[in-house]
């Protein structure tokens, strides 16, 4: 057996392990999902409220596929919502996830195992010259599905064949894979996200020059499978210096232009 095949085994040996832990060595079936709609148990996954509003059932539903794109503000506003409300979650491959951010818009990390290096520290080349990595991400990703509620996992490119079997797998488990990567990177998701950040608000302070970053806002476009495409603004609030409180994502208005003069008085709008 080759010592790519002993990495890869012990991986999913390790997935397995760490998925009986979130489950309490119990079965690790979709009883994570919280919530009701007329006295009857939801079966969606909880997003945010300004994100539910373009969504026909509201949510993410179990057992599709979400492709999303352009700001990280998105990703981490889904995955905290939906693990405040009970779900279990997994981050395949995403480095650059703020699991910080999506503790203060209230996440349970407790309920969130991430995956930093599915097979090997050294990405494998493969005979096309290209790594592997992105193909061991999705291996990972494809284990998690039988026990997790939400599986986030970052790649570049996938085959149709590979999308298909791994789409197969997660309505079988009734999971959700949130895939992250460039546009159309997913093909056939039953829903296409895409986040773009378009200001930021600044909180003065009283010394003249300093400040932070009080806010910023995202415009969100959504589409998909019987989902006419919509936009829509929100904003991502940070508490008031002195204030408590934590970060918040808001609804602003439906994403539209706005004129030069208006964004110049109230926004640094991001180049």
């Amino acid at each position: 057996m080759s010592d790519q095949s002993v990495d890869k085994a012990a991986t999913v040996a390790a997935l397995r392990r760490r998925l009986t832990q979130m489950s309490g060595g119990t079965d690790p079936s979709r009883t994570s999902q919280t919530g009701s709609v007329d006295g009857e148990r939801s079966t969606v996954l909880a997003v945010p409220t300004p994100i539910a509003d373009l969504l026909p059932r509201r949510g993410l539903v179990p057992g599709s596929v979400v492709a999303v794109s352009g700001a990280m503000t998105l990703p981490v506003a889904l995955l905290a919502a939906a693990s405040a409300a009970g779900a279990t979650a997994a981050v395949v491959g995403l480095p650059e996830l703020n699991l910080a951010m999506a503790a203060d818009l209230g996440a349970d990390l407790g309920r969130i195992a991430v995956v930093e290096s599915p097979v090997a520290d050294s990405a494998v080349e493969s005979s096309a010259g290209r790594s592997s990595t992105a193909w061991d991400r999705l291996e990972a990703a494809a284990v998690l599905l039988d026990g997790i509620d939400l599986v986030l996992v970052g790649i570049d490119r996938v085959t149709p064949s590979r999308a298909r079997v791994l789409a197969g797998r997660a309505r079988r488990q009734s999971a959700t894979l949130l895939v992250l990567g460039p546009p159309g990177v997913w093909p056939g998701a039953s829903v296409r996200l895409s986040a773009q950040v378009v200001g930021y608000r600044h909180l003065p302070l009283r010394r003249n020059g300093y400040g932070r970053i009080g806010g910023l806002q995202v415009d969100v476009e959504a589409a998909g499978t019987g989902i006419a495409p919509r936009r829509l603004r929100c904003e991502l609030v940070t508490p008031s210096i002195g204030d408590a409180g934590s970060l918040r994502l808001q609804s602003v208005e439906p994403a539209r232009r706005r004129s030069a003069v208006s964004a110049r008085d109230r926004w640094a709008v991001a180049n």
